[in-house]
């Protein structure tokens, strides 16, 4: 369930996740990279983002789960260089 409303925005996951699975041939617009795929979402962006809200995240469920998509991270000013803290690392 996106958000769209401007300084509250929570909608990257939702654009990604139609990147992947769009239908193909639907006569609206391009094809998804998987489009046969079917998605699911886990909300870990909406609060205190820590080292262990993303491990828990990135090991939910891993017996139906085939690709997790982490596409997060510090905002880009340039400067910033930040990876996964232990646990994620570990749930990687």
């Amino acid at each position: 369930q996106p958000r769209y409303a401007a300084g509250d925005e929570n909608r990257h996951g939702t654009r990604c996740a139609g990147e992947v699975a769009a239908a193909a041939n639907n006569r609206i617009c391009g094809a998804g990279v998987a489009y046969n795929a079917r998605v699911g979402g886990v909300r870990m962006l909406d609060g205190p983002i820590t080292d262990v809200v993303e491990a828990q995240s990135l090991s939910l469920r891993p017996q139906h789960i085939h690709i997790y998509s982490a596409s997060w991270g510090p905002e880009d000013d340039g400067k910033t260089v930040d990876g996964p803290g232990v646990l994620a690392a570990e749930a990687f």
